[in-house]
């Protein structure tokens, strides 16, 4: 009788294969011959569909790990491969989503699924549906329908099931609004407080959106010329002038929802006016003092991003101003916290190492206990029982 080990391997090569299999498919790099049927049942995956069609889910997750993001996935992944019946096929796609191949007739199940993930992972899930196929063999089709479909959430937001059918044609936009840009700046120098901002810059990109959708690429070109074009006539005789052209583009253009474009701008001027401010020494004091308050309270969920708009800066100002003001960076202050806080609960019995990764912000225990070892010298069980003596 095969090992529990072995069995666990077993396991972890079919999920691969599938894997391996199902993205050849739906790229459009497998032999559309009479075998597919056999080799789809030769992986206990369900040969026959009514209608096949493609569906693409991604969670909304917070963290900034790349590897973390992975792990979450194929969590997210494994759980469905539990929950899914009716001949419903999960893998995972060359770019780390969870992908569905299933009936059309049995479209409805989307919204539980979605439901369920959401409900057990605590995160939102985009869900991106391409068009049904008349065969198995075509599914490429509907897959390249349903990434454009969920690459659709940058209009319609995060947590939405999006079918391709549904989806507008996108408008050819015209000059750059110089007037409208215009209009933003005398309404930026009259704002009093980050809400008045905050309207300003909504009435500016539903000008932009008067006559329909724009081309992703293109809104976010127009974000950078805008951004770049206020700031120098805000801050030309400032010590700051220079970097946002050094560090926003790559922010913009990381963004994937317009209203998340929408409030990094409002959040950016309003960084601008907290510059601009009469006693800006002792107004970044204060920010920082700030900062490292919400660093302390919530290291477990603390990012740049959150920490930033609590205190109502960009994060690269944030970032910015951290450095210049404490010498190490937002992560590399971040860090040691959670370091400092693990060393005390470590120090308690009752957390195992993998609970007291998470009461400090890691997901991955393996990870955790690799950057613990590199700032202590010594891996978390190393570190319990050198204080334990």
């Amino acid at each position: 009788m095969p090992s529990e080990g072995l069995l666990f391997k077993e396991d972890v090569i079919l999920s691969w294969m599938r894997d391996r299999f199902l993205q050849d498919l739906v790229q459009g790099r497998k032999d559309t011959g009479a075998d597919l049927k056999e080799n789809l049942s030769r992986l206990n995956l369900n040969p026959y569909y009514t209608y096949p069609a493609l569906a693409l889910l991604e969670p909304v997750s917070t963290s900034e790990d790349e590897h973390e993001k992975i792990l979450l996935i194929e969590r997210m992944r494994d759980y469905l491969q539990r929950q899914v019946t009716g001949g419903v096929v999960v893998f995972m796609d060359e770019q780390s989503r969870i992908g569905l191949l299933f009936s059309w007739v049995s479209k409805e199940f989307l919204e539980a699924i979605q439901n369920t993930l959401s409900q057990h992972f605590s995160l939102p899930v985009n869900i991106g549906v391409g068009k049904p196929c008349s065969h198995l063999y075509d599914v490429n089709q509907s897959y390249r329908q349903a990434a454009r479909a969920l690459h659709n959430k940058f209009y319609r937001g995060t947590g939405q099931i999006i079918y391709y059918s549904e989806l507008r044609r996108y408008v050819t936009f015209g000059e750059y609004p110089a007037e409208s840009e215009k209009e933003l700046l005398d309404a930026l120098r009259a704002a009093d407080s980050a809400a008045e901002i905050e309207e300003a810059v909504g009435v500016f990109y539903q000008g932009l959106l008067q006559d329909g959708p724009i081309d992703i690429k293109t809104m976010y070109e127009l974000t950078v010329r805008l951004l770049i074009a206020i700031e120098k006539k805000l801050l030309a005789n400032t010590e700051y002038a220079s970097a946002y052209e050094k560090f926003e583009i790559m922010s913009i253009v990381k963004m994937q929802t317009l209203q998340e474009i929408k409030t990094y701008v409002a959040h950016f001027f309003a960084g601008v006016r907290e510059v601009m401010a009469p006693d800006q020494k002792e107004s970044h004091r204060s920010i920082i003092k700030k900062t490292m308050h919400y660093m302390e309270q919530e290291c477990k969920s603390a990012s740049l991003q959150s920490v930033a708009q609590k205190v109502y800066m960009t994060p690269t100002y944030l970032s910015l101003l951290f450095k210049l003001n404490t010498g190490k960076t937002f992560i590399e202050h971040l860090t040691d916290i959670r370091i400092d806080k693990a060393k005390e609960l470590l120090k308690m019995a009752h957390y195992k190492n993998y609970e007291v990764a998470e009461q400090v912000g890691y997901q991955d225990p393996r990870y955790f206990s690799q950057i613990f070892k590199k700032k202590v010298g010594l891996s978390p069980s190393e570190y319990r029982e050198s204080v334990g003596k």
